[in-house]
């Protein structure tokens, strides 16, 4: 039983992390009036377990990129502004490679997307409350190219 649990352990973290063609880091510039909106997937507090709700956001998102052809998708991984930065800066990038992993099972190419960790970058003043901040919790889906 113990080795089960390694097991679905690893496959988790495996499923999570980006696959060799993923680029972690910043997203290029580029482009322009005509491509798609940005798309926001939510998070619970800590987590970056995607919710049953978020996936067709997601499924949308990927179906909208092979549609219109966008070869670069920008992942931004985001948080509130509470607890630890470094856990929080963690947890951003957790959040963006959960995202990828979605959109790639969805049939996007994994060398189309580019993981972004910002977290805290856009926090909203929520002056403490927990609940203020659930728009913070969040993955951007932001179509470059």
């Amino acid at each position: 039983m113990k080795r089960l649990g390694v097991l679905v352990a690893a496959g988790f973290l495996f499923a999570a992390a980006p696959s060799f063609a993923q680029t972690v880091g910043t997203c290029p510039r580029g482009g322009g009036a005509n491509q798609p909106p940005p798309a926001r997937v939510l998070f619970d507090l800590g987590s970056a377990q995607i919710r049953a709700d978020n996936k067709p956001v997601i499924a949308q998102a990927a179906a909208t990129a092979k549609a219109r052809q966008v070869s670069v998708i920008c992942l931004i991984g985001h948080t509130d502004k509470l607890g630890d930065k470094a856990f929080n800066e963690k947890l951003s990038r957790s959040r963006a490679q959960a995202v990828a992993a979605q959109m790639i099972r969805d049939g996007v190419p994994a060398n189309h997307l580019y993981i972004v960790a910002d977290p805290e970058a856009f926090g909203n003043m929520s002056l403490g409350k927990e609940d203020a901040s659930v728009v913070d919790r969040k993955v951007t889906i932001f179509f470059s190219r």
